[in-house]
């Protein structure tokens, strides 16, 4: 699961995402337009064995009407010549059916186009006892003057139709292949014309519904007289189905593949928009995906580690951590920095309260948006710490991303003086932050910006960090200078005299709460007070 939503999330994937998702598109599409075949192949073979069947329904019609003619209109004595006269008119009823017997217990003893001694019929090839209905399959007609010639014979009662033998079911489809069959009474199959053996391949049923199976790479399809026992039996082989299909099938495929690149090409547009790290940084913006990490804050005047810099990081659905240049954009944009920062301010309360030893003081800086300086809210979600004064004392850093209202803003911090709730400028030299916030605003300390420090010695930018220094001092604010990465630069900060704290990888990399338990630990260890790179 997790490499599925590398996948989706990673941009270097963007090229195998596409392709993956066009092949699974073009399979799909494939997977549609070969079950449609299958439907029409499917329908095609049914069709064509109802048609090829429709003239055994008609015939069993007829010849169930013509005995029921026979059983009312043959009234006079049988054999008489009234009798053959009844049974002319019959015979040139529009049916099709024109010979008839007399023929009571099997026994043939007139018909209608001629008089023969009594011919006994035999046992017929199939009885059907609740209609009273026997059947001779093939019966030779040479006892009726008609050598060489045979048919069907239909007896229910005392009468009999002869029914000619019925031609072969027939199709125009060149990979089809069809079997005329009749089921028995007694479980006998009687091949009736078509290609033998079908009904055997497809497999016994006693279900005369219509049927669709599958086997030795073949389409079986049955369908059967409503009610009666005639079957057509119909066979496709996969094999001559693809190659009488195939100008059909390679248009398909390429019709599969377009269509794939449009899908695709639509999904992978939903799946960035879905999986766009927007889209997954506001659908899991939680408390539970926030992450603390605390960078150490040195005192300069007593080399000590007097407080830490609370640093937000997100996590991300695959478990990556982010760090906040990627979310604060868009925390800033939506309007979610007040919902960060109570997210920040818990976590951090409830992982130090619970780890960092009760002696020790410690300092918590909190980063804010300029717009959430608001005294009543900010005391609201920093109560937790206002109520332990002798472990934590809190310090909001108010960051360079937007403006300042210089009178609004001053009004604020009065009152989080009031609270025991220091402020500082963060970044002071980029950005919002200015020499008008500088002079203006009753801040209780200013940070200098990274960009200052870390500068090459001898740089316009190591330059403007001695000025800085002094022009922050003169205005009567403590300093804190972040980015201290040499022993150089520290001693040069420590040497003005004007410096009070210092942060940087130089003392410590952002830890999180374990290592910086561990660290406050090692400093306050008789001898450790110094600085060390924590990586």
């Amino acid at each position: 699961m997790a490499k599925l939503i590398s996948l989706l999330i990673d941009r270097s994937h963007e090229r195998l995402l596409g392709v993956g998702l066009w092949f699974l598109a073009f399979v799909l599409t494939l997977v549609a337009a070969a079950g449609l075949s299958a439907f029409q192949i499917k329908e095609t073979m049914l069709s064509e064995s109802r048609t090829a069947l429709e003239p055994q329904i008609r015939l069993r019609e007829n010849i169930a009407s013509t005995l029921k003619a026979m059983k009312l209109e043959l009234t006079a004595a049988p054999c008489s010549p009234e009798f053959h006269s009844q049974l002319q008119a019959i015979s040139f009823l529009p049916d099709g059916l024109n010979e008839f017997l007399y023929a009571p217990d099997g026994v043939a003893q007139c018909s209608v186009s001629s008089d023969f001694a009594p011919y006994d019929l035999g046992v017929p090839d199939s009885y059907r006892e609740e209609f009273d209905v026997a059947v001779w399959f093939g019966k030779s007609l040479d006892f009726l003057g008609r050598p060489g010639l045979s048919g069907n014979i239909v007896k229910n009662g005392n009468f009999a139709v002869v029914v000619p033998e019925q031609p072969d079911p027939t199709t125009t489809i060149n990979w089809l292949r069809l079997e005329m069959v009749t089921l028995t009474p007694e479980g006998r199959v009687r091949h009736r014309g078509g290609a033998f053996g079908l009904y055997e391949q497809m497999g016994a049923s006693s279900d005369l519904g219509e049927a669709v199976t599958f086997a030795d790479w073949s389409v079986f399809t049955r369908v059967c007289v409503p009610g009666g026992a005639t079957c057509v039996i119909g066979k496709g082989m996969l094999g001559s189905i693809v190659t009488a299909q195939l100008n059909t099938l390679v248009f398909g495929v390429i019709v599969s593949a377009m269509l794939a690149l449009a899908i695709s090409g639509q999904v992978h547009a939903m799946l960035r928009k879905v999986w766009s790290f927007e889209a997954r940084f506001r659908r899991h913006f939680k408390a539970e995906n926030i992450i603390c990490t605390y960078q150490p804050i040195m005192n300069l005047t007593s080399g000590a580690i007097s407080g830490c810099e609370v640093l937000v990081r997100w996590r991300d659905v695959d478990g990556s951590t982010v760090f906040p240049d990627q979310f604060l954009p868009i925390v800033s944009r939506r309007e979610l920095s007040r919902q960060l920062t109570a997210f920040v301010v818990e976590r951090a309360f409830a992982e130090l309260s619970a780890n960092v030893p009760p002696h020790f003081k410690l300092q918590v800086n909190f980063n804010i948006f300029p717009r959430d300086l608001d005294a009543a809210w900010l005391r609201q979600i920093l109560a937790p710490f206002e109520g332990v004064p002798d472990r934590f004392a809190v310090v909001v850093e108010i960051v360079e991303s937007d403006e300042v209202e210089i009178e609004v803003a001053q009004r604020e911090i009065e009152l989080l003086r009031r609270a025991g709730i220091k402020t500082h400028l963060d970044d002071f030299g980029t950005g919002y932050s200015n020499i008008q916030n500088l002079a203006s605003l009753a801040l209780d300390g200013v940070k200098l910006d990274r960009s200052f420090a870390m500068s090459t010695d001898g740089s316009l930018m190591s330059k403007m960090l001695v000025n800085a220094i002094e022009m922050i001092h003169a205005a009567g604010h403590r300093i804190t200078v972040e980015g201290v990465e040499s022993e150089d630069r520290m001693r040069m900060l420590k040497a003005s005299g004007q410096v009070d704290f210092a942060q940087g990888y130089l003392i410590s990399r952002p830890l999180d709460i374990a290592r910086l338990v561990g660290f406050l630990n090692e400093q306050a260890l008789p001898g450790q007070r110094h600085v060390r790179l924590v990586a």
